[in-house]
Order: C-alpha cells, then structure tokens, then sequence
C-alpha cells in the first residue's frame, strides 16, 4: 500500500521514526552539556564599549576606559571569536538537494535573528513601512494624543530564536549551517538542501525520507499563500476581538436587557466600517500585496528542490499535527524511544516536523 504526498511516493511499509538519542527536557536545561551562548548579546556588549571610547592620550593611545572595561573587551573579544558565521539569507545561490550517508555531524545551540528583517531584500519594504508610520505619528500627534504618536514611533526590539549551528560532511564535501532541531548521527541517510559555495555547502534544510520529516532554516515552514490567509485571519480575528469588546463593555454599562437593540447593532456598523476602512482595509491590502514574505519564498524553494507540489499551499505546522493525531490513532511506527514521544521536538517554533 502506498501513500501520496505532496509529489513523493512512499510506502507506508518504509515509513520508520529514526533510532538517533534525543536529550530530555532534563538534560537539555544542562548548560554543562548543551551549552548556549548569546553572542549577539555578547557583540552588543562589545559595541557598546567600543563606542563608549575616547582616545585621551593620542601618543600612547590612552582612552577614558576603565581596566575593568578594558579587560571586558578582551574577554567579550575572545568570546566571539567562537562565534558562527552569520546566517546567509537568503541563499546566495540556486538551491541543489543532495542525497547520501553523513560522514559527520554536530550541532551547537545558539540564539539568532531569523525574522522577515534578517532579509536584506525586504529593508527597502520595512523603510517605507517606518515612513509611513511617522507620518501617521504626526497626525496622531496633532490630534492632541502626544503618547500614543510617541509609542508608534518607538521601534520594537528584534526577536532572537533558537536555532542550531549545524556543521558536517557528506559525499566528501563539508556543510555548514542554521535549522531547527536536528537529531542525527553519522552514518545516517539524509537529504540536505544546499546552496553550493565554493566546495562547501550552505544547508537549509535536512530531511530524513524513511521517517518523512524535515528541520528547517528558522521561520520558514509555510508558503505564501498559506501565510496570506494567515495574516487575513490574524486581522479579522482583531475586528471580531474589538467587537467583543464593545460587546461585553455594552453589556455591562446597560446590562443583558438593552443587549439586543437598534444603538447597539448602529455603535458595531460603525465600528466594522471605520475598523475595516482605517485598520483592516489597508493591513489586508498590505498582507495580499504588499508583504515580501522572505520566509515563506525560501521555503517555497525548499519544497520545490523537494519535488513537491502545491507549494504555495505547503504547511508543515498543519502536516506534523496531522501525522502526530495518525500516529496516536495507529500507533504505527513504533516508538524507539523510552521516555519521550518522537513528536516532542516538532512544531512551531522548533522547526522539526513529520509530513
């Protein structure tokens, strides 16, 4: 018996989850064994000394530091040297899929920025964005609400997430790169998706087709459509949120018996016209017209160096919680693992998925 998925044909028979040890929730917490470094709060640290200098004595070179600052910098500057290489995002070459047995293979564990803005491509659409933001500050701002223009001027801090640094060798060449959770040991059959540099390879993404799972580069786990209807159902769900509210506040002030009446239907009307108008009307304009959606185009392209179809239509989420509900009705595969389910690792925001 066969199933079809997506393009790729497998047999229910073949299907089996791989044997490779994953850690606990317990071991992971050991910071002696699966040690995770912040670097890019560590280089924070560090420009923020460097730019706190000021050259006192031009001869000798004597600056305004402190010994202590001094000897911060070089520790911080020793520190990073173990640093990774920044993510490459996206990949600066044709995306190949290469197929063999890992000669190699380690992972280390470190927060990085992985957002829509780690893309150089999209820093034009969020500049325009910034722009359009102040001057609707401006316009807040005449209209007598001073905090409110101020908070939408305030930019938001970005959000690091985990990820591991992966690196090894397969078919004689080395590889090098970020995804989510990888559970794998030489020896194994995998499929990695890379970008070729030079003799190396850029991976962003690493499947393991007897178990049909794939890890990810952070972030992209769906297409583009996918992520439209997302974004369209995120802002209707704050429409239908305020509504609620205006609801639950009416109820309270005039109590259950003026809860059906004409003010009330006419007070929603105009919420929804002016909600849709000044809020809904343009974020659903930008989500379906505007938004680059870096994440979702590498993960198209991933999907399509899979030789899958409907790319576009592609969620991983939506197919790991799918394989997870069929493996609890059927039980099939069997669990290698003792003490762990093998679905305790996957899902959003660990970029391990089953399909």
């Amino acid at each position: 018996m066969t199933e079809k998925y997506q393009g790729a044909v497998m047999t229910k028979e073949a299907v089996t989850f791989s044997g490779t040890p994953r850690p606990t929730w317990k071991e992971f917490n050991d910071t002696d064994k699966y040690p995770c470094v912040d670097y890019l709060k560590l280089k924070k640290e560090l420009v923020t000394l460097q730019n706190q200098i000021t050259i006192t004595d031009p001869v000798y070179g004597g600056t305004n530091l402190s010994p202590a600052q001094h000897k911060r910098m070089k520790e911080l500057e020793r520190k990073l040297a173990d640093a990774p290489p920044d993510p490459v995002l996206p990949p600066p070459a044709a995306l190949i899929k290469v197929s063999g047995k890992l000669e190699a293979f380690s992972a280390r564990l470190i927060p990085h920025y992985f957002d829509p803005e780690a893309y150089p491509q999209t820093h034009g659409y969020f500049t325009r964005q910034q722009e359009r933001v102040a001057k609707a500050a401006v316009v807040v701002a005449a209209a007598g609400q001073g905090a409110a223009a101020q908070g939408m001027l305030l930019e938001g801090n970005r959000l690091s997430r985990l990820a591991w640094y992966v690196t090894g060798k397969i078919n004689g060449k080395h590889f090098s790169g970020w995804l989510g959770y990888t559970f794998c040991q030489p020896g194994e059959e995998v499929e990695l998706i890379v970008a070729p540099v030079g003799d190396e390879y850029l991976v962003y993404a690493l499947s393991k087709p007897q178990e049909r799972s794939i890890t990810m580069t952070p972030g992209c786990y769906r297409g583009k459509r996918q992520a439209r209807w997302g974004g369209t159902w995120f802002w209707l769900g704050i429409l239908g949120f305020s509504l609620a509210g205006v609801i639950i506040t009416w109820t309270i002030v005039y109590g259950l018996k003026q809860l059906i009446t004409w003010d009330l239907c006419e007070l929603l009307f105009t919420c929804i016209i002016s909600g849709g108008v000044v809020v809904i009307g343009p974020a659903l304009y930008s989500v379906w017209r505007r938004h680059p959606f870096p994440q979702e185009a590498l993960a198209e392209e991933i999907f399509t160096v899979m030789g899958w179809k409907n790319i576009t239509d592609i969620n991983l989420v939506k197919l790991n919680r799918r394989r997870k509900r069929q493996w609890k009705r059927t039980g099939k595969p069997d669990n290698p693992f003792k003490e762990q389910t093998p679905f305790l690792y996957t899902g959003w925001g660990r970029e391990f998925y089953y399909y």
